[in-house]
């Protein structure tokens, strides 16, 4: 993660809204100066060594730094960690996501870890022991097993055997504290490393691939007890039936052996990521095509899924090999929610307008380009709509047009009273299998413009994969349209969509390009040049270098673009945060009498009607500015970490 200086801000702002002012302090001063040992930390904050140990002890709890000791004995340096400094943020939408997929047991120990930042599997199990018995004291011995929470030791050995078999949850170690950068470069290091006396060569093509196997081992020693659960429970199969929302599961395995109570445990930030980006994209896809073919869409990200760790590939393990996922229209229905109804949501179309042959074609490999030309496709032979299809068509221009024969034969005019002569095959439609509407769906994201799956096969009745990279760019374009639109207007988006396709244009052939009036767009590039999105490039014809002598070129740097909106965005969250402060302070002397454990539950019965109304304008804000905060954190994702 890019670190700015509102970025910087914004993790502060987070870690001072939920942990305190002592860490977020200590956090500002790690993001100014970089890596720090406690004596430099000291200086830079102006606190004395016991503050800043227990502000880094609280730090180190929550996962929000790395640090590392020196073999020497020089002493510990620490050294911010942004990424999850800024998944604060992302707390709730983990929680809904996780509940949403996998069942509300795994969102309660999803959520008491979160909360702990990591902790050992001892310390769970006497927790939530701890805290069944209480229930269960106050219940006269009933148990919550209609709430769906943990309710026992074995439940929370099963519950968290799965979601480590998921990767929702993984193993810590010593070296999970250490910046990964530093260790690639400890590894590089150390196998590069020459004698006294020998001269530095370039690095070979078995060095490199030491170093590569080295640091994937570093990276993998966080799988070690997945792998050992995946040889005594089984591997993870295929997601499970989605029912009401929540996961199913056909065996909990309570009779499984129980995990070593020793091991310490923390939540895979990067595997939740995956989960967000299938909800994000499955979303995309109900706006774009409609809530029934996006469930479907759903459904297949979720088994695509269950082999990806993580959005991103790592940018130290280049020779690591991209994944060849595919998933089987059989396995897709089996997995599909049986409630949903996948006759609704496609169109019908007459069995002779469609061209079976281009919408059953098999891609092996993706696509180079998005706009590439569909050359293969025209080879394909189109099926031509016969006389009768023709006629058809002209029927449905006018379904009650009366025909040369029926004004011949004197029929009366019935003002639509008549039945139409044109009839859709709902009779093939609706005797079809549930599969193959399903199937109709599937080829529907297929053929769309966002390319959302991919047909590579034929078993199992159509194999299916996803192409994530080309979706997300297209997801990135579509939240870059809408902010430029919303910035600058249409003549705005205009303008970029065309600079982004032609690439540098010269400023004269701007307004022909965009129907535009010179005027218009010469303000309209000026103000979107001020913002950051398009700049400018300038070729004097000869060395007098004057205007009227110099062709001017605007070009649209989409890179550069997504950095200046990121930026921006980060500066939104900022200003957000500070104003849900400054409106909790305004508010500070109700909302700390709300705090009152007396007075939780009974608001309304407890308080005057005026502080009442006051309470509850301040939660309305306070949504309103938490739900922006949140529309922002997606376009965050989106740019950034899908």
């Amino acid at each position: 993660m890019l670190v700015t200086k509102h970025a910087a801000e914004l993790c502060a702002l987070l870690v001072n809204d939920l942990y305190g002012e002592l860490p977020s302090r200590i956090l500002d001063a790690l993001f100014t100066k970089g890596r720090s040992t406690i004596a430099q930390l000291t200086q830079y904050t102006s606190l004395p060594p016991r503050y800043l140990r227990n502000g880094l002890s609280s730090l180190i709890q929550q996962n929000l730094l790395y640090h590392y000791t020196d073999s020497d004995g020089r002493g510990t340096s620490y050294e911010a960690n942004p990424d999850a400094c800024y998944c604060l943020v992302r707390f709730g939408k983990i929680l809904e996501a996780l509940e949403s997929q996998y069942g509300t047991a795994e969102r309660d120990l999803v959520q008491t870890i979160l909360q702990l930042g990591f902790a050992r599997i001892a310390d769970l199990a006497q927790a939530f022991k701890g805290r069944a018995s209480k229930t269960n004291g106050h219940t006269n011995g009933s148990t919550e097993a209609n709430s769906g929470l943990i309710e026992s030791e074995t439940h929370l050995n099963a519950v968290l055997g799965r979601l480590i078999q998921a990767e929702i949850i993984e193993t810590m170690r010593a070296d999970s504290f250490r910046n990964p950068r530093e260790v690639y470069r400890e590894i590089e290091q150390e196998v590069t490393r020459t004698g006294p006396g020998e001269k530095i060569s370039k690095m070979t093509n078995e060095q490199h691939g030491q170093i590569m196997s080295k640091y994937r081992t570093f990276k993998e020693q966080g799988k070690s007890l997945k792998r050992q659960l995946d040889i005594t429970r089984g591997t993870v199969g295929k997601r499970r039936k989605l029912q009401n929302g929540r996961g199913r599961h056909v065996d909990d395995d309570f009779d499984a052996s129980f995990l070593n109570p020793n091991i310490v445990v923390r939540v895979n930030h990067e595997k939740c990521l995956v989960e967000l980006r299938n909800h994000r994209m499955a979303t995309f896809a109900s706006d774009m095509l409609g809530e029934v073919t996006g469930s479907i869409y759903r459904t297949v990200l979720d088994l695509l899924s269950v082999e990806i760790s993580k959005c991103r590939p790592d940018p130290f393990l280049e020779d690591e090999a991209p994944l060849n996922l595919a998933v089987s229209t059989s396995e897709i229905f089996h997995h599909l929610d049986e409630s949903l109804n996948v006759q609704s949501g496609i169109g019908k179309a007459p069995k002779d307008k469609i061209d079976f042959q281009s919408a059953e074609k098999i891609r092996a490999d993706p696509q180079d380009s998005d706009s590439e030309s569909e050359a293969s496709d025209s080879e394909m032979p189109v099926r031509r709509p016969s006389a009768a299809v023709r006629n058809v068509d002209m029927d449905l221009d006018d379904p009650f047009h009366e025909s040369d024969d029926d004004r011949a034969n004197g029929a009366p005019h019935t003002n639509g009273d008549r039945k139409p002569k044109v009839k859709f095959e709902d009779d093939g439609s609706s005797k079809a299998s549930r599969m193959d509407q399903m199937r109709q769906h599937l080829l529907l994201l297929a053929e769309s413009k966002h390319k959302f799956v991919r047909h590579c096969g034929s078993q199992g009745g159509g194999q299916w994969t996803v192409d994530f990279s080309k979706v997300i760019n297209r997801l990135k374009e579509t939240e870059l349209d809408a902010y430029i639109e919303q910035s600058f207007g249409r003549h705005g988006l205009r303008l970029t969509r065309i600079l982004r396709e032609k690439g540098k244009l010269d400023e004269k052939m701007l307004p022909s390009a965009a129907l535009m009036k010179k005027s218009d767009v010469q303000l309209k590039m000026i103000a979107m040049q001020m913002a950051g999105l398009v700049d400018v490039q300038e070729v004097p014809k000869d060395n007098s270098r004057m205007a009227n002598r110099t062709l001017f070129f605007w070009f649209f740097d989409r890179e550069r673009t997504e950095e200046q909106v990121l930026d921006d965005i980060y500066k939104a969250m900022v200003r957000g945060l500070q104003t849900l402060q400054v409106e909790r302070h305004r508010e500070r002397n109700i909302l700390s009498f709300v705090d009152r454990k007396d007075v939780q539950g009974k608001e309304e019965e407890v308080m005057t009607a005026e502080h009442y109304n006051k309470y509850n304008n301040h939660l309305e804000v306070q949504s309103k500015l938490l739900g922006q905060v949140m529309r922002l954190d997606e376009m965050v994702a989106v740019f950034r970490d899908y």
